[in-house]
Parts: C-alpha cells; structure tokens; sequence
C-alpha cells in the first residue's frame, strides 16, 4: 500500500488473515471496536483478494450512511489502484420518470422492472416521449468518466441525472457492467430475482464474487425481514378496490374477485374473533386461515385454492392493462394472490403462522430459519465486518456461515478513555415497571446529564417506554427520535444535536443506534435506559421453541445474542478515536447478566455523580 493507504500494524494483521481465510475457509467474520477502520480494512483485503484470484466485489451495506462512508474510502483508493466503483440502488430509488406518473410505494421490483422495459422499448422504436430520460446519453463517456472519476453517491448522481435528463439507474448499471466494485444496500441483493438480474447484466457468477458484509450483526433479522410476508385486512380492501376498478372478474360462476376477498377478510376477522381475546399476537395453524375463510364461505379448501390461482390470473391480467395504459403495472389483487400462494408452501419451509392486530387484523408467515435466504451468499466468499458479532457461532449457526474463520480485534483506544457504569435500583421487566419505577428512570436520567453537561444520547428499550417517561415530563429540554419523524427531519435534528448542547432520546436498534458517527465531543455520555429484552410474543415464543429444539439453546440464540448486539451497539457510538472520552451508563439492574458480554462495566450507586466524576478526572 502506498502511504496514503498506509494501515496500521493490526489492520495489517486484519488484512493477511481475512486473505487467507478466503483462501482456506470461504471467509471470515471480523469482530472490530467502533473507530477501528473496518471498512478500510474490509475493502483493502476483498481487493488484495479479488486482484489474485481475478474476482469482482460486492460491498453490502443497510443505510445509505454507511453507503457513503464505503464510496468515500474508495474516492482514495480506486484512482491510485487502478479501480473502477460504482454504487448500485434500485429503480425505486433512482427511476425519476415513475415519480411522475404515479406516487405511492406499493409496488415490486418486477412491477418496475415491467414499466421500465416497456418504456425503454417504445424508445428504440423511435417514442423518445415514452421515456425522455432514457437517451443516447445514458452511456455516453462523459457518463462513465463521471462515475469512475468521482464515484458519486446514489443521491448525488440521482440530482445529476435530473440535472441533465439522463437516467440515472440506467446508467449506474451500464457502469456496473465495466466495474471492479460494485457497492449495494443489503435489501437490493438479499432479493433473488433482483440478485440474478443485477449479476447478469455485471456478467459475474455468485463463485466469482468477494461479499463484504457490512455491519453483518443485521445479517439475520434481514434475511427474516425479506423472507416473511403478511395479510391483512388493508391489503384485501386494497385488492378489492382495485378488482371493481377492473371489472369484478368472475372466478366461477355468481363467484366474483370480490367476493374472494371477502372470503378471505371474513376468515381473519373470524381467526381474530376466536383466536387473539384481548392478546396483540397468537400463533396459528396455517390451514387455520383457509379452514376460517373456506367454512365462512360455504366453500371447499380445493376450491378456495382453485380461486387463489384465478385471482392470481386477475392480478397479472391487470397489470398488463396497466401497462397498456401507460400506468405502473403493479397490482394489489397480483400482490395479495402471490402471497396466498405462497402461504399455502410457508408450513413446511420453516416458517410459523402468526396472527395479530395490527392493521385491523394481520395473518403473517414469519420466517424462522433466514439460512435459505442467505444460501446464495454463501456461494461467494465472504467478509463479516461489525462491531458486534460475538459470540461468533451463534451468528455462524444463524447465518449458516458455519465454516468461516472468526476474530475478535480489542479495543484499540486507551480503557482509561471510556466508562461502562450499571445501575441496579432500576428494572423495566415488563411486570415490574410501574409509575414509580417511571419516574426513578426519569430522574436518573435527568440527574446525569445536568451532573455532566456533555452531550447525551439516551436509548430506550422501545418507543412506549420513551414515550411513558416523556409524559411525566423533563425538566431539561430535549430532542427525540420518533416512530413518525421523515428522514429528513432526522436529519435535521441530528444537526442540532451537533451543534447544541440537548440530550436527545432514542431507541436501541433504531435509526440511530448504528451507523452515525459522533466524532470527538459531539457525542459524551449514552444512558441504556433498560436493557431491550424482546418483546414476549407469538414471534419471539416462536423463535425461542425453534433454536431450543436445533441447538438445545433457545435462550440465547433468541434473546440473549440480539440483546447483547443492541447494547454494545449502542455503547460503541461512544469512542471513535484515541482521544474521545466517553461514559455509559445502563439503567437496569439485570445489566449485571450480560457482563461476560461487557465486561468494563462496573456497578454503580450513583451513576450522575460517578460520571461527573469521571470527567472531572477523580474516578479511576
């Protein structure tokens, strides 16, 4: 490496044993402190790598925050290693023209994908009205020299293409086809339609790929989240509407697609009205659901399946007479009929019926076991990059990255820079956190960031207990994260937070427990206001049954490994360089169970005054 690369000696260490267990394992999961450089890490080892063995990277990421934190290590390395980087979103962030004919977000990759196509179509054959953005110019050099000269963001090179009505998904992916690295939010990949469409056009095989997997701890609720599907009430009316706007068809004889819906809304309000008796969320049989609707109906379960796939017929054949209209062809009758098809295949695939409340009644296929999901993954090599993976063969058994090499780099920065405190005349278990309780975390609170006077970050365990201290009141102003709150005014908040002196509330696993950096005194004191247990329902009882019966250890493969990651997630926001300073402080007094997890931390009887302490410089 030349010397604006240069890596310090355990980067160095980092990046000859990530090489090598590519080499001999398929991959290694890094376990690295905040501050530490893993993604410079991450990427000089995938392209020491890939220039041996002739592979091409794909950088993964969640947030477009740690997109970007990617694209600016590589502005540095590409030009001076001879690179050529390209980062990749989907149409429905990046297509500007379907915007403009219709807003709203229901709709699939493959709806898009259809709309682009056909109109990319008209264009070749001479409409230039049917896309303006789509031209001669989407591939033109000066495109290409942009791309690989500046490496813009999505965000930035989505304002260029508006600028110069050029499309900017269309040429993003013509660079990606000449591109050594290609950098992707997780969701865009983690979609296998999508995966395959986007490598045949790089015109790479997934065995022809180095993955670096970017904050990897999110890896499995990912995967879950991409795999599980719902019903509800919403989405039947939605279809409904939409079947009367398209002519009611006939599934059979005096049996219309409303009908059906009806059918299908009567057996989840039927499930809820016996099944849920004043509970948010039971688990179901799957038959359940068409036991429910079918008897409603006066109807057989063959023939409940037999209108499934009609109504699925109804949907595509909507979705073509949308496209005739110059309309997106997504369809909400096409949406609901796949994921009835594919509730009938759910049972037996690792996932578990689960009936709640939400949206007016919701039937869910949750998915158990995110390893099938992940198997195209792990047909590349792979590099597991995060603060937060031990311990690492609950997340190689979750994952199914069960032969990859492991390390766990220590912390790097001086152990007199950071204080880890828990304090135990608190608990927020469910059946114990009463007002009194409230109003101790509500003092505590308040008492150590006036006894401090340094910015404070204070994480719940959930929106309900923020919002239950928060009715009591501060007497100190604040700023907080809401479930509501626009990205943008996120953003704007974040801002404040930076230049002003407010503590600002929020939640553990939320939008800023990871991946935003608070360099120096921009960030002093994080206060774990209870530890995030999860939430006891059909799913969590579900998740807990299924890796007691795999590994004999439901416990901590359902609770005690995404606790801990939530709560080191957020005490690493703390210290990102040798000379911040830090305290934590963790409000509960079942903190005390996870110190094999966090070993620095140490009780306390008055947190405020014992962090004051510390930054006045007489606690040791």
């Amino acid at each position: 490496m030349k010397a604006a690369y240069e890596l310090r000696d355990y980067q160095k260490n980092l990046v000859e044993f990530i090489v090598d267990s590519l080499k001999t394992r398929g991959g290694a999961a890094i376990e690295a402190p905040t501050g530490s450089g893993k993604t410079l890490t991450g990427l000089v080892a995938a392209i020491t790598y890939a220039r041996d063995s002739g592979k091409k990277i794909l950088y993964l990421t969640r947030t477009n925050s740690q997109q970007e934190q990617v694209i600016k290590e590589l502005r540095i390395l590409a030009p001076e290693l001879g690179l050529k980087a390209v980062p990749i979103q989907g149409r429905h962030n990046l297509c500007p023209l379907y915007q403009e004919i219709e807003q709203g977000d229901s709709f699939s990759s493959d709806s898009l994908s259809r709309f682009c196509n056909g109109r990319k179509k008209k264009v070749r054959e001479g409409d230039q009205n049917a896309c303006r953005f789509f031209n001669s110019r989407v591939n033109s050099k000066e495109n290409m020299d942009k791309i690989f000269s500046e490496i813009p963001t999505a965000e930035e090179f989505l304002m260029y293409g508006l600028e110069s009505e050029i499309c900017p998904y269309e040429s993003l992916k013509q660079a990606a086809s000449k591109a050594d690295v290609a950098i992707a939010p997780y969701a865009f990949f983690l979609n296998p339609d999508v995966a395959e469409r986007f490598l045949s056009r790089w015109g790479v095989a997934r065995e022809d790929l180095v993955i670096v997997l970017d904050e990897a701890h999110n890896l499995p609720d990912l995967a879950r989240e991409v795999s599980s599907f719902t019903i509800s009430i919403n989405s039947i009316n939605l279809a409904e509407k939409e079947a009367l706007e398209f002519g009611d068809a006939e599934l059979q004889e005096r049996f219309r697609a409303t009908d059906f819906c009806e059918t299908l809304r009567n057996g989840i309000l039927d499930l809820s009205r016996d099944m849920l008796k004043g509970q948010d969320e039971v688990r179901i049989r799957f038959a359940d659901l068409v036991e429910y609707s079918s008897i409603g109906a006066g109807i057989k379960m063959d023939q409940f399946w037999s209108y499934a796939a009609l109504f699925h017929i109804f949907g595509d054949n909507i979705t073509t007479r949308k496209e005739d209209m110059g309309r997106i062809p997504r369809s909400h009758v096409l949406s609901l009929a796949s994921r009835i098809l594919s509730w009938k295949a759910s049972e037996e695939e690792g996932y578990v019926a689960i009936l709640n409340s939400e949206n007016n009644g919701t039937v869910e296929a949750f998915c158990l076991e995110p390893t099938g999901i992940l198997q195209g993954l792990r047909m590349s090599r792979t590099i597991h990059m995060s603060g937060t993976l031990e311990p690492f063969q609950i997340y190689k058994n979750i994952t199914g990255f069960t032969e990859i090499a492991t390390r766990k780099v220590s912390s790097i920065f001086p152990e007199d820079n950071k204080l880890v405190l828990y304090y135990d005349g608190i608990s927020t278990k469910y059946d114990t956190f009463d007002d009194r309780e409230a109003l101790n975390m509500r003092n505590q609170i308040q008492d150590i960031v006036r006894s401090t006077g340094k910015k404070a970050l204070i994480f719940f365990t959930s929106y309900n207990v923020m919002n239950r201290i928060t009715d009591i009141g501060f007497d100190i102003e604040y700023m907080a994260e809401t479930k509501a709150k626009s990205q943008g005014d996120l953003m704007s908040m974040l801002n404040r937070f930076r230049r002003e002196n407010l503590p600002m509330l929020a939640v553990m696993g939320g939008r800023l427990s990871e991946g935003i950096n608070f360099p120096g005194n921009e960030l002093q004191v994080v206060i774990l206001a209870g530890i995030p247990y999860p939430r006891p329902g059909a799913r969590q009882k579900a998740l807990y049954s299924y890796y007691q019966s795999v590994y004999g250890k439901g416990w901590e493969y359902a609770v005690t490994f995404p606790v801990v990651i939530k709560m080191r997630q957020a005490i690493g926001r703390l210290i990102r360089s040798e000379s911040d300073t830090g305290v934590a402080v963790i409000l509960d007094q079942r903190a005390t169970y996870f110190k094999k997890y966090i070993p620095e931390m140490k009780l306390s009887r008055n947190p405020a005054a014992d962090a004051a302490a510390f930054f006045n410089g007489r606690l040791h």
